[in-house]
């Protein structure tokens, strides 16, 4: 190798490693830069984390607080709910005993009303009979009443023929002795009468 070779050769070396020092230091403050890139990323994920898990802490901390304050209010609408079922309990319990109370009252009512109406039944029952027994004495007392007036009447009517057909006769005997009497007294006058 000539010396002018090795020279270039050496140049070559050189401006080559060059290159690659100056493509290496590039490559490292990139590479730099890229570790601080990520370091700033960690630091912020980090922090993004810590504040999530301080976020949770504090949700958490209000949804147990607040499981806490729904819990006390169940409870306290239990209890409420309790007592309301209670007096209403108490409120149908002391209905029911005034109804049931009402109610035996009422049937006290009935059957007295029932047993005055039964009284009055057998009153008017009682009067009634009265009513048709001497409903009845006046109707037998009444026929025999009128029996007896009929055969009165029967007994007028036969009297008042009886004296019509005597009367009748008595006309027809008054009569013959009349025609009689005239017949008489006409042979009379005409013998009178001959005898002028």
């Amino acid at each position: 190798m000539s010396p002018t070779s090795a020279a270039k050769s050496d140049d070559f070396w050189q401006a080559s490693h060059a290159e690659m020092q100056s493509r290496l230091s590039a490559a490292q403050g990139e590479s730099q830069q890229l570790r601080d890139t990520i370091q700033s990323l960690r630091d912020a994920l980090e922090g993004a984390r810590i504040g999530v898990d301080d976020q949770i802490a504090k949700a958490v901390s209000l949804a147990q607080e607040e499981n806490k304050q729904l819990k006390a209010t169940v409870n306290a609408l239990r209890d409420e709910l309790e007592a309301v079922r209670v007096g209403e309990s108490q409120r149908i319990q002391s209905a029911v005993s005034g109804a049931n109370a009402e109610i035996l009252q009422m049937q006290a009512t009935v059957q007295s009303l029932r047993d005055e109406l039964e009284l009055q039944k057998a009153g008017e029952q009682a009067r009634r009979a009265e009513a048709l027994a001497v409903a009845n004495g006046e109707i037998l007392q009444l026929r025999q009443t009128a029996q007896a007036l009929r055969d009165e009447l029967e007994a007028t009517r036969a009297a008042t023929l009886r004296e019509i057909e005597e009367a009748r006769a008595q006309d027809k005997r008054d009569s013959l002795q009349l025609q009689n009497t005239i017949q008489q007294l006409r042979s009379e006058l005409e013998r009178r009468d001959a005898g002028r």
